[in-house]
């Protein structure tokens, strides 16, 4: 039997079918898919510092070479003339840098330091005679050069306050380490009364002089406090014993330095230093007319430019 009315139904529900269908599946937006996720940056728990600073150090002491004792007495007068007149790098030449590594409660430093300065006969005096009696007449000068590298490890004790006011507070830390030595003096005398000539070497000027240089090891202990008065300006003050006869006979150093920040770059921070540095040596070898020894303080103030990071 023909049924048109069921045959159009059919063919309009097929396309009603069709259509919707056709429909629904252009307007279904894509699932979406899942942004790839950046690994997490990892942090180093080490941060450093390093300083470059000047030290230009006044000397008060006496040295020994080859058995002739030259005391020496630099002020902040004989300082601005030995600057001021001293032929550079010839006479006077100084460099030294100081460098950090800190994890956490725990860190390692070291400091060096390399000077040469040249002194006149006005900031040094010979002293006695030489173990045959014989002397040497006025002190003419005294040339030093020398290297000092120290390398410690340090441990932080206690801190507090940081938690009363934010952006402050203050560290101890406890460390211990070595100090090591190079240096050569050459001493010059004028000649006068008995002298004795074998093992000096007589200069062009007619003045003679006897030179010798030494190296040794230090091992030293120290405290140091370390104060953060507000962001990015902070106090460090540190002292240090050593020698005990191990190098040399005894030794201390103390240190007090004011940093502040200027500048934050490429996440490195620059801060200023301005402060005082002392260091004492009693350094002894030898006997006779191969006796050496260096008993000093020189002391100072610094002045550096510190990068972290």
């Amino acid at each position: 039997m023909y049924f048109p009315f069921a045959r159009g139904s059919i063919a309009g529900l097929v396309m009603l079918v069709g259509v919707s269908g056709g429909a629904t599946a252009a307007d279904m937006a894509p699932m979406p898919t899942k942004a790839p996720v950046s690994p997490v940056p990892v942090l180093s728990p080490w941060t450093y510092s390093a300083t470059l600073y000047g030290w230009i150090p006044l000397l008060n002491g006496s040295t020994t070479v080859k058995g002739r004792a030259v005391d020496v007495d630099v002020d902040y007068n004989d300082l601005a003339n030995l600057i001021r007149r001293s032929e550079i790098p010839k006479d006077l030449f100084e460099l030294a840098g100081y460098f950090e590594a800190r994890n956490g409660r725990f860190s390692l430093f070291s400091d060096l330091v390399y000077l040469k300065v040249g002194l006149n006969g006005s900031m040094t005096r010979s002293r006695g005679v030489d173990e045959l009696n014989a002397t040497v007449g006025a002190s003419a000068g005294l040339k030093i050069e020398m290297f000092i590298a120290e390398l410690a490890a340090a441990y932080e004790l206690a801190r507090w306050g940081a938690t009363r006011a934010p952006g402050s507070g203050t560290a101890i830390d406890v460390f211990a380490g070595a100090r090591g030595w190079w240096q050569k003096a050459d001493a010059s005398f004028s000649p006068s009364g008995t002298v004795n000539f074998f093992d000096l070497t007589r200069n062009g000027d007619g003045t003679l002089s006897a030179s010798g240089n030494v190296g040794w090891v230090d091992p030293l202990v120290g405290l140091r406090l370390r104060h953060q008065f507000a962001p990015g300006l902070n106090f460090v003050a540190s002292g240090d014993v050593g020698g005990f006869s191990v190098g040399s006979k005894f030794s201390w150093q103390a240190l007090a330095a004011l940093n502040y920040d200027f500048c934050v770059r490429n996440n490195i921070t620059w801060s200023g230093m301005l402060g005082y540095k002392a260091l004492f040596v009693d350094y002894s070898k030898g006997s006779g007319l191969t006796h050496y020894e260096y008993d000093m303080t020189m002391h100072g103030p610094i002045l550096g430019i510190t990068a972290r990071f």
